[in-house]
């Protein structure tokens, strides 16, 4: 209880609540069903979410988590406020055409965005601007203020060649000193992991990234980008992210200190970059972790963070990739406002929002507008970015936070006791230990476990979707080649999670009639509704759409109704009770009428093997395999 300074105690006519108090209602609540089943979940690093958490959960007696500025960063990388609530608006410019990249990059820093992404293209090979030549690159930033506007570059295994004119570009335009900011973004391990290949080999990459910091008169220009965007897209869990960001930024900070750079300036040129997932929580837990991990890196360096290095430890946030979605993309704006969210109230330094409608490619200018809004709305409406560490003290986030960090650290350490990260993406276990977790979460989405909400859950059949951006002509002029032994290695696949029911969707949106199945509901009352309702869900998720006229009040009628609908397969929805008396009628008299598959909505129990002795052919229910359940669907359907 709380007293008030005129001496009443809030609440106080309540009784103290207790754990144990709660626990009693909470079994009148599941009826004495098995509390770790129904209210329990588990990540898939294996960490244990409750349903509740109190002080207990936490050292309240000693705040582990210190103050903002101050090791181990849990709190935030800054000593102050942001300014006004502002982070980094950084806004990713993409389009390959030159003159289309600059004019885009002035639009979004004159509504709004605070810096900018260049994604290079400079060996042909697509996904980016169409650079050849730093006269290129100067082109790309025609009319750009770089004393104001900080620019990073994502050029992959070029980008020592990117940085290099964009050095000469800042010098050409009398931009020096404290003027240029954002970083230049030599990431040669996440290059690898990307496209499996350093043409210059790694170890020349690094050397490369490490001499531009000792020839650095840009204090604020960073030079090396750790990023874990590439294992978050390829499926990795938050534990494996966080060791792949930590391993990352350790091997380009040995690279620095051991060729002379002091540990303060080494750290000062590295920007830790993570992906912001869909789960607010789980994001704001992870980039707090990053810091408490990599702070225990630099003081176990002989670096302790404190108010003498502000700012020293920055944090990138990418909010797309594998949560992307093509089918239903407009729901792609709620979850680009849910990373956003868990990206500020975690700590981000800077964030990058990608277009809701770039899962389909380039993205549109609205797709471009909205996601820099989707920033500027959560800034300047809901002044998130005001407060320090808004969720620190929560319970649940502060036990998640020491999760994360505890996975993330072992995994962390694992690399390191194996080589580093360099020699564990050549051995390929990295990679292996990925695909693993990967499967388990497709597990998860293919029994909607997981849901992706448009997709596998409430599907739209016959959506509109945003036009598709048209892509120019491919660039005719040959794509640079770099010299040097290369260094290769099993590189790590992106993907988006919505891709097999996608291409499920698609294959029924091709066909010369879309694909139905008939909704043969038993009876003709509302008692049908629930499982008919959560057939047609099911079945949409594949392009299947549903038909029927209501319920039916015996198998004669559904038949009769299920011949004039033209469909071919049909599910059987009613109650449990409906299925003891009416279900097995049902299915004769549906395959009589030439149904070339008949499923029953829920789960048969022990009747199944007279229901399938009756023609059902398969079952739908919470829990089943969707994605297979599609699949045996679409090709008995011909799609």
């Amino acid at each position: 209880m709380t007293a008030s300074s005129n001496g009443l105690v809030l609440a106080g006519e309540f009784e103290e609540p207790t754990r144990e108090a709660w626990l009693v209602e909470v079994d009148k609540a599941i009826k004495g069903g098995d509390f770790d089943k129904i209210l329990v979940s588990t990540t898939l690093d294996g960490i244990r979410i409750e349903p509740l958490y109190t002080a207990d959960d936490i050292a309240v007696e000693h705040d582990e988590s210190g103050f903002p500025g101050f090791a181990p960063l849990s709190r935030g990388g800054q000593i102050a406020p942001r300014v006004d609530g502002a982070w980094d608006i950084r806004a990713c410019v993409t389009h390959p055409d030159v003159a289309v990249a600059n004019a885009h990059a002035l639009t979004e820093l004159r509504n709004g965005a605070t810096s900018l992404e260049l994604i290079l293209d400079l060996d042909g090979e697509g996904g980016g601007i169409s650079v050849r030549t730093q006269a290129d690159l100067d082109r790309v930033l025609n009319e750009v203020l770089l004393d104001i506007a900080p620019v990073s570059i994502r050029a992959g295994a070029y980008s020592i060649l990117a940085a290099e004119w964009l050095n000469l570009i800042l010098a050409d335009r009398g931009v020096k000193g404290v003027q240029a900011a954002g970083c230049l973004g030599i990431d040669p391990i996440a290059a690898l992991a990307t496209h499996g290949e350093i043409p210059q080999g790694l170890n020349e990459a690094i050397v490369e990234g490490v001499s531009l910091v000792q020839t650095s008169t840009t204090p604020r220009l960073r030079v090396f980008r750790a990023s874990s965007v590439v294992a978050a897209e390829a499926g990795a869990s938050e534990g494996q992210e966080l060791a792949f960001a930590l391993a990352s930024a350790t091997t380009y900070l040995r690279a620095m200190t051991q060729a002379g750079v002091d540990i303060a300036t080494a750290a000062s040129h590295i920007v830790l970059e993570v992906a912001a997932d869909v789960d607010v929580f789980a994001t704001i837990a992870k980039v707090r972790a990053l810091r408490h991990c990599w702070s225990t890196v630099l003081q176990a360096s002989g670096l302790t963070v404190d108010a003498q290095y502000p700012g020293l430890v920055q944090v990138a946030a990418h909010a797309g990739g594998r949560w992307l979605t093509v089918v239903d993309p407009w729901v792609n704006l709620l979850r680009g406002t849910a990373a956003t969210l868990g990206a500020v109230v975690g700590g981000a330094d800077t964030l990058t929002v990608a277009a809701f409608d770039s899962g389909t490619g380039l993205p549109s200018d609205l797709g471009r507008r909205l996601a820099r809004n989707t920033q500027l709305l959560l800034q300047d409406e809901s002044g998130i970015g005001r407060v320090m560490d808004p969720a620190g003290g929560s319970y649940y986030v502060e036990t998640l936070t020491d999760a994360f960090a505890a996975v993330g650290w072992k995994g962390f350490q694992t690399i390191e006791a194996e080589g580093g990260l360099v020699a564990v993406l050549a051995k390929g276990s990295y990679q292996l230990q990925v695909a693993e977790v990967a499967a388990k979460r497709d597990k998860l989405i293919a029994t909607r476990k997981q849901p992706i909400t448009g997709v596998s859950e409430f599907p739209l059949i016959g959506e509109r979707r945003p036009e598709v951006s048209t892509a120019p002509a491919a660039d005719t002029r040959e794509g640079i080649r770099l010299p040097g032994t290369a260094t290769t290695a099993n590189p790590l696949k992106a993907r988006r999670l919505a891709e097999p029911y996608e291409a499920l969707r698609a294959a029924a949106e091709a066909a010369k009639v879309t694909p139905t199945i008939f909704l043969a509901n038993i009876g003709t009352g509302p008692s049908y509704v629930a499982r008919a309702t959560f057939s047609s869900n099911v079945f949409g998720t594949g392009g299947v759409d549903s038909v029927g006229d209501g319920g039916y009040e015996n198998a004669e009628a559904a038949a009769a109704a299920f011949k004039a609908s033209g469909a071919q397969a049909a599910v059987i929805c009613g109650t449990d009770a409906a299925y003891g008396e009416q279900a097995i009628a049902y299915a004769t008299a549906l395959k009589a009428a030439g149904a070339k598959f008949v499923y029953l909505a829920g789960r048969p129990g022990d009747a199944k093997a007279d229901y399938e002795a009756a023609g059902i052919d398969d079952f739908a229910y919470m829990g089943v395999d969707v994605l297979s359940t599609l699949q045996r669907l679409h090709t008995t359907l011909g799609v």
